[in-house]
């Protein structure tokens, strides 16, 4: 199997964000040229966090993508020249106003390798104490929920959870050794 030969970029559109790319590739294999858009997006960081009962400390805000209120792991772009773990920290304290000493990476997966460029780097943070207010940007509106680990299982299974990503976080943080349910307890459907 050959890789496409990127033969040509273009910008198309530049957002804060994230830029759209145009790609003019060719495959030696079929001797073809083929236009291909990608997604130019900082990596990002996504926090399970657990405070010092157990629980499992979200997210709740309105996402215009789907107009809809959604239920998350704490999350957020790494800024430029930012390490991804102080990332984490920072988006932890700003969104929640919890801090954690213990913040463990349990995985670093491609966003979306069809269409986007970055990765998302899944943390637990563990033992997190609230220790202030939200300092939130002015495009964020953030309420801040507290579940048993039961609680989010029976979220993703009705549906009240239903952000892929964010599932793949939960269940990244269930099926590590971090995990206060044990495995045999986690059903899903």
């Amino acid at each position: 199997m050959d890789k496409w030969h990127i033969k040509k970029r273009d910008t198309v559109n530049k957002q804060r964000l994230f830029s759209i790319e145009k790609l003019l590739c060719y495959h030696p294999a079929k001797k073809v040229n083929h236009d291909f858009y990608i997604l130019n997006n900082p990596d990002w960081v996504n926090i399970v966090t657990i405070d010092t009962d157990g629980n499992v400390v979200l997210v709740k805000q309105h996402r215009l993508g789907t107009d809809e209120y959604t239920i998350e792991t704490v999350a957020g772009l790494i800024d430029p020249g930012e390490d991804p773990l102080t990332s984490a920290h920072r988006e932890l304290l700003e969104e929640t106003g919890y801090k954690a000493q213990d913040i463990v990476l349990l995985k670093k997966l491609a966003a979306n390798p069809a269409i986007m460029n970055n990765y998302i780097y899944f943390y637990c943070a563990l033992n997190a104490q609230k220790v202030g207010e939200q300092s939130l940007d002015l495009a964020e509106d953030i309420e801040i929920l507290t579940l048993t680990p039961q609680q989010v299982l029976e979220y993703i299974q009705n549906g009240t959870i239903n952000h892929s990503i964010i599932i793949t976080a939960l269940l990244l943080y269930f099926l590590s050794p971090y995990a206060t349910i044990p495995k045999d307890k986690i059903v899903l459907y």
